[in-house]
């Protein structure tokens, strides 16, 4: 893999964590369920993922150097004007958790999630495809936010039943069902991708490891453990959010793997 597409790799997968916690944070909020302390914290670990995309931002390719990449220099500026801009409604969203005016909450939310959907569109068209407005891959990176987001966000309130045994639930179930219906959807991206054979050229070459990686851990695995985290939920919160640390770890592997893929290719998987 060129070196001069990892920068924009990395960031990618973070905004994909930041604006996916963002989302399952405002939806958590809704249900009045959530403990106060979880959405504090949620929201420190999205505002930090800003943080550290928008410290990748001088390192991404620009000009000439991102031509040589096959990206697109304009998107990439637009890219870098956005990121600053949701970094700021990210650290909005951690202040609103500390204050009790919940419709503010929801209102800055809601903002945010529309902030990093427009953040992630220009993260997309930054890769030029044989069809450049392929709304599949327009929906790859919003739907691996709400699996990376969903995932990490599960897994942080999990902890709280460790402290608050009499918690519903239903929270933590509701963050589970919302990563694995985003992972279906993934699974559903591939198929199409298949159907169309545009991974017809990448499996003979290199690329074949991140495909594997990408199907087999971030998808197949990650799709069984966050459905297995989601019934056992019911039944024993502890044993729900090991299955959540693992999945985690799956589906890093996977985001990474298919933006890889896609910045190299053009192939949203």
């Amino acid at each position: 893999m060129p070196l001069s597409t990892l920068p924009l790799v990395l960031i990618v997968v973070l905004l994909e964590l930041a604006v996916g916690g963002a989302f399952v944070l405002w939806a958590l909020d809704r249900t009045r369920l959530a403990p106060g302390g979880f959405l504090k914290v949620t929201a420190a670990v999205n505002a930090a993922a800003g943080v550290l995309a928008f410290l990748l931002l001088p390192v991404i390719p620009r000009g000439s150097a991102a031509e040589a990449a096959a990206l697109k220099p304009g998107a990439l500026d637009a890219l870098a004007q956005a990121v600053p801009v949701l970094f700021v409604l990210l650290i909005a969203q951690l202040v609103t958790t500390f204050l009790p005016f919940r419709p503010l909450r929801a209102v800055i939310g809601a903002a945010t999630i529309i902030g990093g959907g427009l953040t992630l569109m220009a993260a997309t068209v930054a890769r030029p495809s044989d069809a450049p407005y392929d709304v599949f891959a327009l929906l790859a990176l919003p739907l691996g936010a709400l699996a990376l987001g969903g995932v990490d966000a599960a897994m942080l309130l999990g902890h709280w039943y460790l402290v608050t045994p009499k918690l519903s639930p239903k929270p933590l179930q509701r963050a589970a069902l919302i990563a694995a219906a985003a992972v279906l959807l993934q699974a559903g991206i591939v198929a199409v991708t298949l159907a169309r054979g545009q991974l017809l050229g990448t499996l003979e070459s290199t690329l074949v490891v991140p495909i594997a990686i990408r199907i087999g851990v971030g998808l197949l695995m990650t799709f069984a453990l966050v459905l297995a985290a989601w019934w056992t939920a019911r039944m024993n919160t502890q044993s729900s959010t090991g299955l959540l640390y693992v999945a985690l770890g799956t589906v890093i592997a996977g985001e990474v793997a298919a933006r890889v893929v896609y910045y190299l290719t053009g192939v949203p998987l």
